[in-house]
């Protein structure tokens, strides 16, 4: 076997140095609803999320923000749900390969009606800037994921429930 030529070894390190941001993000970006109006969570919808940290960048500190939007049948678009939406939530250091975390939402449809939901989160990663003697965070990476199905969670009811809509009546 050869040794590597050191035009080899150089393209390689070219090729590291030019990845994307995202490629030193590991683990999986994600959005699911694993709670949708049950017997011991009525009128409710829980959201999960994960999010990938960045071990090249462990200093990084990750938040996320869940929010709901309702299906609105007659113009075939999505609304936010007014008053649905939590606080950033920091999740901690992005030295981790992923973190997870959920939030539910207690929902009263309009009387004789239903509502078709969505979950919608949002992501941030932060870093800290020294400039002029003084330390700010700054975001680097913002995403967006709506829920989808298939990500299974043992917090969901039932456990590993996983689905991208709830109807709540």
């Amino acid at each position: 076997m050869r040794a590597p030529t050191l035009a080899t070894a150089v393209l390689a390190a070219t090729a590291l140095l030019a990845a994307p941001a995202s490629a030193s993000h590991r683990g999986d970006l994600w959005a699911t609803v694993n709670i949708c109006d049950t017997a011991d969570f009525p009128n409710t919808i829980g959201i999960r999320a994960s999010m990938p940290g960045n071990e090249r960048r462990p200093r990084q500190r990750m938040y996320v923000r869940f929010r709901v939007q309702w299906f609105s049948r007659e113009q075939q678009r999505w609304h936010n749900l007014a008053d649905a939406r939590s606080d950033w939530i920091r999740l901690g250091s992005a030295r981790f390969e992923s973190r997870q975390d959920g939030y539910s939402f207690e929902i009263e449809p309009p009387a004789g009606s239903s509502y078709v939901l969505r979950g919608v989160v949002n992501f941030k990663w932060r870093d800290r800037r020294h400039r002029h003697g003084q330390v700010r965070w700054v975001t680097v990476r913002k995403e967006r994921e709506n829920t989808k199905s298939g990500h299974s969670s043992q917090s969901g009811d039932p456990p590993g429930y996983s689905n991208g809509l709830c109807e709540i009546f």
